[in-house]
């Protein structure tokens, strides 16, 4: 039998001889099969390049992620870390937030006789018996759970802000030119030449010179209160009460609301005084201390000497 063949004629020019080929079927049946197959495995190529250059890049994103997410769970340990020693610098609770509680109501009259013998076994075990795993969290249940503790410390201090306000914690005198004549205790006295207890401290400033509230407060008296003479008290808390004495002049009524550092009264010598300055009085459970250690904001400049305090 004949085989088949098929002859290709190439003719570059009229003046070039043409150029024959002779290819069996079979031949051009190869090479077409061999161009379908190298079509195909370049085909399967590409797809299998740009497969890889996926996942390569998938990979790089979820490297960099886990880059990002082993640095926020470094952070969350470190605001976990300083939330803890905020929490223990306040005396507040510092248990682990993940720790597995127990509870429920219990019977104790129970007998004996009413349990199992694997629930006796069970019953001899104590609490802490049993080995709880930590819970694992993720990043966002984590900070979720920081978030929670901040603000329940944010508010706690929002609370301990408001106490701190109402406590008398700076002078009732904010100007410079003065100081202290008198000290808290006893002191020789400045009419009779006898020993006597003083109550408070003296402050020297010039008449007229505005005498603020050391803190949060309401007024209790405004008034002529003895040898103290023209006096203004308030009550800042269930604990601490001052009083400011010898004024010439007030700036406010009975059961005002007044801030800390808002101007009460003027520096005068009403009642029993050798001169101008304020009679200043801290009294904690109705009992009379001495205001000075309380004077946060008092500088070294404003004595006179050392002696005025322990010798007068």
């Amino acid at each position: 039998m004949r085989r088949k063949v098929y002859t290709i004629i190439i003719s570059p020019s009229t003046l070039s001889p043409p150029i024959k080929f002779t290819l069996h079927r079979s031949t051009i049946w190869l090479l077409f099969f061999t161009f379908i197959v190298l079509i195909a495995y370049g085909i399967l190529g590409s797809i299998k390049f740009y497969e890889e250059k996926k996942l390569y890049t998938e990979y790089l994103k979820i490297k960099k992620e886990k880059t990002e997410l082993e640095q926020v769970n470094a952070i969350l340990a470190q605001l976990r870390k300083k939330e803890n020693l905020i929490r223990k610098f306040l005396g507040l609770d510092t248990e682990n937030p993940q720790k597995p509680g127990q509870g429920g109501p219990g019977d104790t009259n129970l007998k004996p006789e009413n349990f199992s013998h694997q629930d006796k076994k069970r019953a001899l075990l104590s609490g802490d018996s049993f080995h709880f795993p930590e819970i694992p969290l993720s990043p966002y249940h984590r900070a979720i759970l920081l978030d929670a503790d901040l603000q329940e410390l944010i508010e706690f201090l929002e609370q301990q802000k408001i106490k701190l306000a109402r406590l008398p914690t700076i002078s009732p005198i904010s100007s410079l030119d003065s100081w202290i004549t008198c000290g808290f205790g006893v002191r020789k006295s400045p009419f009779t030449g006898l020993p006597e207890f003083h109550s408070g401290l003296d402050i020297f400033a010039m008449r007229g010179t505005p005498v603020i509230a050391p803190g949060d407060g309401k007024v209790l008296f405004v008034g002529v209160n003895g040898q103290l003479g023209k006096t203004v008290k308030i009550q800042h808390n269930a604990h601490y009460e001052t009083v400011y004495g010898h004024l010439s002049g007030y700036a406010v009524k009975v059961n005002q609301i007044v801030k800390r550092g808002e101007v009460i009264g003027y520096v005068g010598k009403t009642g029993n005084s050798t001169g101008y300055h304020l009679h200043y009085e801290i009294h904690k459970d109705k009992k009379p201390i001495d205001p000075f250690p309380c004077l946060l904001n008092w500088e070294e400049r404003h004595l006179l000497s050392d002696k005025h305090l322990r010798k007068e």
